[in-house]
């Protein structure tokens, strides 16, 4: 996704350099088809870096890509709410600093990110979701239709079976190696945005108590003003937060490598924003897979939320509904209707 962008820190650019004969040879034993029979020398990466640079890539020989998409763009067990970076795949020294830099900023917001968990249901969940407001969850329109039915504030939970209703669980535990689960039940959908409508966001609310008889103690998730938001430039570091999972959109080969073949566990995975940030949309190149759909996009710097994830364009880049958007709706939709119930 847009490896010129990988590069255009100079500091990543020279550990790959330095560190080229090791990522080809880890890649030739990788299962990618072809590259045991190519060979690539340092003045090949460098003529593809360069290409890449310049936005010019038409002679990169094919496997090289490959090579590259395996360092700089990796996927961080999140465990005990910490980031564990000793243990990803497609990492680097540099991108591991970065993001252990980052981690004062980043580490109060992963207790607020969750998988959604159903029951009655033919699947045992269905994509991220994260607190945007005291008792409430915002995900994907497109995750919340899995299990609701409607649009607007006018939502109900499906009926699957007979005599049975779909139930939707928040559960921002289910981590690596990690033994404990807390669940929190979702209540009614407050407001699930229309197919007419551009934005692929739903907000539903979420119990204060969990299924253990515990009280929640997450807050929500800071989101980036307007004005922040609008002064991000091209380049800068990000981090999607969520529970990827394995997708058969995508070569089971390269899954396999970055996420070392755990799927559906809390990862963070760090990457940059694409371009300048767009009123409607906003574009970055972390890696992620289908079950990140609802995750949080962070920034490193803040550890505020800058969008929210819908999906993306294979090989090219991922898009976000921006903050500033999200807060919009939240207000407009849901808080602003539960005072004037109040």
């Amino acid at each position: 996704m847009f490896d010129n962008l990988i590069f255009s820190d100079s500091r990543v650019r020279e550990e790959f350099l330095d560190r080229f004969d090791e990522l080809a040879y880890e890649a030739r034993g990788g299962g990618l088809e072809g590259l045991d029979s190519l060979s690539y020398s340092v003045d090949d990466a460098h003529r593809a870096i360069n290409g890449f640079q310049e936005r010019r890539d038409d002679f990169v020989q094919p496997g090289l890509e490959a090579i590259i998409r395996r360092f700089g763009r990796p996927a961080y067990f999140i465990q005990n709410d910490d980031i564990n970076t000793s243990e990803a795949a497609s990492s680097s020294k540099e991108v591991d600093a970065i993001v252990k830099a980052a981690r004062g900023a980043l580490l109060p917001s992963m207790p607020s990110v969750g998988r959604i968990n159903l029951r009655n249901h033919d699947k045992k969940w269905i994509g991220t979701g994260w607190l945007v407001a005291d008792g409430v969850m915002i995900t994907n329109r497109h995750v919340a239709m899995e299990f609701a039915s409607g649009a607007g504030s006018q939502c109900a939970f499906l009926k699957t079976a007979p005599g049975q209703v779909a139930e939707a669980y928040f559960d921002p535990t289910s981590e690596h190696c990690v033994a404990r689960q807390i669940e929190f039940r979702i209540g009614a959908p407050l407001w699930i945005s229309p197919v007419t409508e551009p934005y692929d966001v739903a907000f539903l609310s979420v119990e204060a108590m969990a299924t253990d008889g515990k009280n929640a103690s997450h807050a929500p998730i800071h989101l980036m003003c307007a004005k922040d938001y609008g002064s991000l430039c091209d380049g800068r570091w990000l981090a999607v937060v969520g529970y990827p999972a394995f997708s058969d959109s995508y070569a089971a080969v390269d899954q396999h490598r970055i996420f070392q073949h755990v799927y559906d566990v809390k990862r963070l995975q760090p990457g940059k924003l694409v371009g300048t940030p767009e009123f409607d949309r906003m574009r970055h190149d972390a890696t992620t897979l289908g079950g990140n759909s609802g995750s949080v996009v962070l920034d490193l710097t803040s550890g505020y939320a800058v969008g929210l994830h819908f999906g993306g364009k294979p090989g090219c880049f991922n898009l976000s509904v921006p903050a500033p958007i999200v807060k919009r709706l939240l207000h407009q939709h849901v808080l602003n209707r539960i005072e004037d119930q109040q």
